[in-house]
């Protein structure tokens, strides 16, 4: 299966040197609202997906594996929805979606493929703040001092 997956420098190195990687986190048993336990993988496109995840994964790189089928589970997961929590996330609570996610708890260069790997999003989150407090000024810069 075709898949993306954000991630840190350090993770990203450590995969090119050949390390297996592990992760058992349980994501529910965090508080957080998910099935999903592991390395967390999506098949929608990095440039809609970094919506939902750039405030709560590593963006330093985007990485397109071909990744076995029986080596994943399925999962789901809630994040933020990108087009309706402004105001929302302002006032309260912000708008949720539910997204499909494929999870392993261990992988490596010889159990998956790399295709791609994309360092474009790595400064994702500053430059959003940098355009919200451009275009609203001191009100911009209140909103990022309220997250």
């Amino acid at each position: 299966m075709i898949l993306h997956r954000f991630m840190s420098n350090k993770e990203y190195l450590n995969l090119l040197m050949g390390e297996t990687l592990t992760n058992t986190t349980n994501h529910a048993a965090n508080g957080q609202r998910s099935t999903s336990v592991g390395f967390c993988f999506f098949i929608e496109e990095p440039d809609k997906a970094i919506h939902w995840l750039s405030t709560i994964v590593s963006t330093d790189w985007c990485v397109t594996f071909d990744i076995p089928d029986q080596l994943l589970t399925k999962s789901r997961a809630r994040y933020r929805d990108p087009e309706k929590d402004l105001a929302r996330g302002i006032l309260g609570d912000p708008a949720t979606i539910w997204r499909t996610e494929w999870c392993l708890q261990q992988y490596s260069i010889h159990t998956v493929r790399i295709i791609k790997a994309d360092d474009q999003w790595a400064h994702y989150v500053e430059d959003m703040e940098k355009q919200l407090v451009e275009q609203l000024g001191p009100l911009g810069q209140l909103l990022l001092m309220m997250r």
